[in-house]
């Protein structure tokens, strides 16, 4: 099917179309879930230094980077539902072949592959919502993909908890995801948009098609390793418990998916500019008053679950924003820039935060997550005025012109 097939589609056709693509990302975050932790708790066991810990941790962000600047014309080669069970087998295979070779020097090279196999899907399926999707839904669509990515990246912990790193299960689970990833896109086969195999954008032109996408991607990278990496140290230090830091970071990602839906629905109404701008703004104010907790634990928790709305909104409104500027034949190399971009904040984020957390135990680290969105605020105000005053129209969209 080509991409203006795509646009010609019934309604019943693009329903089923976008729900196998949505449905698919549960698998993929499962696998990421699992993963991670896996990973880090048998390095743990095998009397792994920090830093290979951190290695091996880092392997799957590598492959990203290597692979993203090539991969858009290997999926406009291949098509998008083969580019997609190529990568669930390659992470499969990955899962498979863990506890066969017990090392960490092979682990290393495994989760490499495992993240390799990873970034097909992950492509693919953010370019997918974005090219069948309607202009009027999209905000709604994407909020349902990202609903579904992080769903099943913060279930991973909770089942691995369940069954534990020993025997088979753990393995087992991550190969069951990477299968749930690839069934519903079978299904689908005929559904799947056609991506272009030569697209006229480099990496460079992508980011400049979008920058306030961009802008969004680097926010997204940002906060959400920031606060996933340091919220239950930062709690430590303002002398709450490790039951209580752990709480307000499950508060926190529940908070962050609940919401998205809210996110995509405002972004179907109203400039999606704005809300970028909105986003900066109320993330920088929750993350102080959730730090602040006047009214105590319940009012802690409460700003906490609608700071998660706005940390996980930065990425939901940078792919709703790319969906909208850029044309659908330059969208996989835009995503795969967006990607890059998302990579490189999640290695800002934590780093940056934690160096601030040093300089003002423990307030510095609140102080860096609120910095960095009024950052995203202003910087996405400015690229607005600059856009104006080149001359260069907003997007034809409903919730671009609003």
């Amino acid at each position: 099917m080509s991409a203006l097939a795509a646009t010609a589609m019934t309604a019943r056709q693009r329903a089923w179309s976008l729900t196998a693509v949505i449905v698919s990302t549960v698998g993929l975050g499962l696998s990421y879930g699992v993963g991670y932790p896996l990973t880090a708790l048998k390095f743990e066991d095998w009397g792994a230094p920090g830093w290979l810990i951190g290695l091996a941790g880092g392997m799957p962000a590598l492959a990203v980077f290597l692979l993203l600047p090539v991969l858009p014309r290997i999926i406009g080669r291949i098509g998008a539902v083969q580019s997609m069970v190529i990568g669930c087998t390659l992470t499969g295979l990955g899962f498979l072949l863990l506890p066969v070779f017990q090392s960490v020097e092979a682990w290393i090279l495994l989760r490499f592959l495992i993240g390799a196999g990873m970034t097909f899907p992950w492509l693919v399926g953010e370019t997918w919502i974005n090219t069948v999707t309607t202009e009027a839904a999209r905000g709604r669509m994407m909020a349902l993909y990202v609903m579904g990515l992080f769903t099943g990246y913060a279930a991973g912990p909770l089942v691995l908890n369940a069954v534990g790193t020993d025997g088979l299960a753990p393995y087992a689970i991550g190969v069951g995801a990477m299968i749930a990833t690839a069934a519903p896109l079978l299904a689908a086969w005929n559904l799947a948009p056609a991506l272009e195999p030569h697209p006229r954008s480099g990496l460079g032109a992508a980011v400049r098609l979008a920058p306030v996408a961009m802008v969004g991607a680097l926010a997204g990278g940002i906060t959400e390793l920031g606060y996933f990496s340091l919220l239950p140290v930062y709690a430590l230090g303002t002398g709450l418990t490790e039951a209580d830091g752990l709480l307000l970071l499950s508060t926190l990602m529940v908070g962050g998916i609940v919401l998205q839906f809210a996110v995509g629905w405002l972004c179907d109404r109203v400039s999606r500019d704005r809300v970028m701008i909105g986003m900066g703004f109320a993330c920088a104010l929750l993350a102080v008053a959730s730090a602040a907790a006047i009214g105590g634990e319940i009012s802690r928790l409460v700003l906490t679950f609608l700071l998660g709305g706005a940390v996980l909104g930065f990425y939901s409104v940078g792919l709703i924003v790319l969906g909208t500027r850029v044309p659908a034949s330059e969208l996989a190399v835009a995503n795969a820039a967006f990607l890059m971009i998302y990579q490189a904040g999640s290695i800002v984020g934590p780093a940056a935060a934690g160096a601030a957390m040093d300089l003002w135990r423990p307030h510095g680290f609140v102080a860096a997550m609120a910095v960095f969105a009024l950052a995203t605020s202003f910087t996405t105000i400015w690229l607005i005025h600059r856009r104006k005053s080149a001359g260069k129209p907003a997007p034809n969209t409903l919730g671009a012109c609003r």
